[in-house]
């Protein structure tokens, strides 16, 4: 039984903004910056990825709208960042000529605010307005309309303050409304359940009610296709993270309902209609697989008819990851164990065909994107753990694919080699792994080596440019390694279900088992193997540390879930109820203490060192994880854990690049002094 003043601290930890819990979260972050954000080694580490970040030959990513690109770009001189614009002539050139279209810096000044900027949405067809999001660190954004002529935020425009709210233009007076009012208007997972019609000049409460959702579903939200000829609004509700239905909103503010499948989700291409299916779906002596992607006429479909094209179907090596179009074609990304790469379809006498597959080599990942419908021009992004990111534009009217923009190496790969392996998990499922070293490594069982993972929710792990890791990390010796587990969506829905609700443990067996195996062939020993993992990988490096704890020598537990019996009553954490099990059905809640690294740390075992990190305003999975995991850690005695909480951030990463250089940096201390300094 727990100390009494020890609960009540426990009590306080779960809410973010207690002065109580924020003293302590001071005091803890002050032990974890004194020992692991003071050295030369410290130092170093955080200016080469300060440098890094604030580099500015770094790509500028751009959205384009007619010949115009918008970017947003942070560096030294704008830590908050500033929307910036050129043309696209001036865009594809090494010295694009960019006009500011609002600095943050600056608003935050004037408004003495403390504003991260969260995006746009710009007003089709001539993009004189736009919807600019802002967020004070979380995923709630407060709603402001701009114009984009002047330049100046509209002083009677729409406006939603920060909140959870969505919105769509419909046109330059009306908005598509999901709106975040609190109460009633919310579902359990705290997100809006009712779609309004909000007309310029009317208070958004008052807005006419189109669609109104269960307070048990997940979400709601709408969304309007500018296609050409083919322009309809659609509704979305959200049941959980996998099951949903989807509704045309006629022109007589009808819902008519697209009958699919309430584990598949839809698109649109033209008239085509595109189902993307997680579960096999059997319609008379037809059975199309998990996986699959289908197409069929939309209007023809409304009426009955049920006479698909399949677009794509998995096999054991093969997933659909994402698809895209231009005017006349289809790009489907897809992932051939675990490295991608894109198949163009067209469409021709009512027949769809394959006519041309792009690859690179070196795994060497690449996806595909239609910059518009009006043309058949698209953008392609090629990168590998090696290989930083290359922007090119192609068009399939005339053939070409040209480079326009290619990254700085932020590290020599020359001595760097990227190599594909496969452990056998305890069940006997072959999981890959990438593992990142010098060449010709000698396999003495003696170098430092990072595992990193996260198995959930269908997320594929495909090969990132390693950046900054490779300064931090490759360059000093370490071995890197991305085990792609179960529970991820690496071989498509199949793999992302193996490892839901009560078979979680197959996550955690498959990643334990990639461990065993760098350990086997000689990689590494548990002395030197740390391993790596945030929000839902947070819960799999939490149950590394409960489970497997002589595997490992460090462990860095992210953004995590770890209470998993009282995750659901946090923020948004009933929203993965499809993902874990629900905590308030008895049969759940066993399988989910199985898993749930709060209930199994015991004063009686020997842990590896773990540094527990979160965000203050992280308002999606709550920072109480963190911090109640270290608090009754440190209670039970345990000397070599560790919380750091950056008071300023989300889910995501802190806001601006130096406090993101900061953390880096300190994680990147924390695991060689593991690793080679005890």
């Amino acid at each position: 039984m727990l100390p009494t003043h020890f609960q009540d601290l426990l009590s306080k930890l779960e809410r973010p903004q207690d002065d109580t819990a924020l003293h302590w979260v001071a005091s803890q972050n002050h032990s974890t910056i004194e020992r692991f954000a003071q050295s030369r080694r410290f130092q170093q580490t955080q200016e080469a990825i300060l440098t890094s970040l604030n580099d500015k030959s770094n790509i500028p990513w751009g959205d384009l709208y007619h010949d115009t690109v918008y970017n947003f770009w942070q560096d030294d001189n704008h830590p908050r960042g500033i929307w910036r614009r050129t043309d696209e002539a001036s865009y594809l050139t090494t010295t694009p000529q960019w006009e500011t279209v609002l600095d943050i810096d600056r608003l935050n000044e004037d408004e003495s605010a403390n504003w991260s900027f969260g995006g746009a949405d710009l007003l089709y067809p001539h993009f004189t307005r736009a919807l600019v999001f802002l967020s004070s660190g979380g995923d709630a954004c407060e709603i402001r309309e701009f114009d984009l002529l002047s330049k100046t935020f509209i002083a009677d425009g729409f406006f939603l303050p920060e909140s959870k709210s969505e919105i769509t233009w419909l046109d330059i007076n009306t908005l598509l409304l999901a709106l975040d009012a609190g109460g009633d208007s919310l579902t359990t997972s705290g997100y809006p359940r009712c779609i309004r019609r909000w007309q310029r000049g009317t208070s958004p409460r008052d807005a006419p009610l189109i669609y109104s959702g269960k307070t048990s579903d997940l979400t709601v939200s709408a969304s309007h296709d500018h296609t050409p000829g083919f322009e309809k609004n659609l509704v979305h509700c959200s049941q959980d993270f996998y099951r949903s239905c989807t509704y045309l909103l006629t022109e007589h503010n009808k819902l008519e309902a697209i009958d699919i499948p309430d584990t598949a989700s839809c698109g649109f291409f033209d008239n085509w209609l595109l189902i993307t299916l997680t579960a096999t779906w059997q319609i008379e002596d037809k059975i199309y697989p998990a996986g699959a992607l289908l197409a069929i006429d939309f209007n023809t479909f409304q009426q009955g008819q049920r006479d698909f094209s399949t677009l794509f179907t998995p096999d054991i090596h093969t997933t659909l990851l994402s698809y895209s179009s231009t005017r006349d074609y289809l790009l489907l990304n897809v992932s051939r164990d675990v490295v991608g790469s894109v198949d163009i379809l067209k469409i021709e006498n009512g027949q769809w065909s394959r006519v041309q597959t792009l690859t690179l080599p070196d795994f060497t990942m690449i996806t595909a994107s239609g910059i518009n419908v009006m043309s058949n021009r698209y953008q392609l992004i090629s990168y590998g753990f090696l290989q930083s990111y290359s922007l090119s534009y192609g068009d399939l009217d005339n053939k070409t694919l040209n480079v326009v923009k290619q990254a700085p190496e932020c590290f020599d790969k020359t001595n760097f080699q990227v190599t594909q392996h496969f452990a056998q998990s305890l069940d006997g499922t072959r999981i890959p792994y990438f593992q990142i070293a010098i060449k010709d490594l000698a396999l003495t069982g003696l170098h430092p080596t990072l595992l990193y993972g996260y198995g959930g929710f269908e997320v594929s792990l495909t090969p990132e440019y390693l950046g900054t890791t490779g300064i931090t990390w490759l360059q000093k010796g370490g071995v890197y390694v991305v085990a792609n587990i179960r529970g991820g969506g690496e071989y498509g829905p199949e793999w992302h279900q193996a490892a839901l609700k009560q078979y979680r443990y197959r996550a955690y067996e498959d990643f334990a088992s990639v461990a065993d195996d760098l350990i086997r062939r000689g990689v590494t020993c548990p002395s030197k193997l740390a391993a790596q993992g945030g929000s839902n990988g947070g819960l799999l490096i939490g149950n590394m540390l409960t489970d497997y704890p002589s595997l490992f020598g460090a462990l860095v537990c992210e953004v995590p879930l770890l209470d998993m019996t009282n995750y659901h009553r946090w923020l948004a954490g009933s929203s993965w109820i499809a993902e874990y099990g629900d905590p308030d059905i008895d049969e759940e809640k066993k399988w989910l203490q199985r898993y749930s690294p709060f209930d199994k740390v015991s004063p009686d075992e020997s842990y590896p060192s773990v540094l527990f990190t979160t965000g203050t305003q992280d308002d999606r999975v709550s920072p109480a994880h963190a911090r109640k995991m270290a608090a009754l850690m440190q209670q039970q005695g345990h000397n070599n854990v560790w919380l750091y909480e950056e008071t300023e951030a989300g889910h995501g990463s802190a806001p601006e690049n130096s406090q993101a250089a900061f953390y880096e940096a300190m994680i990147n201390e924390f695991l060689w002094q593991m690793l080679n300094e005890r």
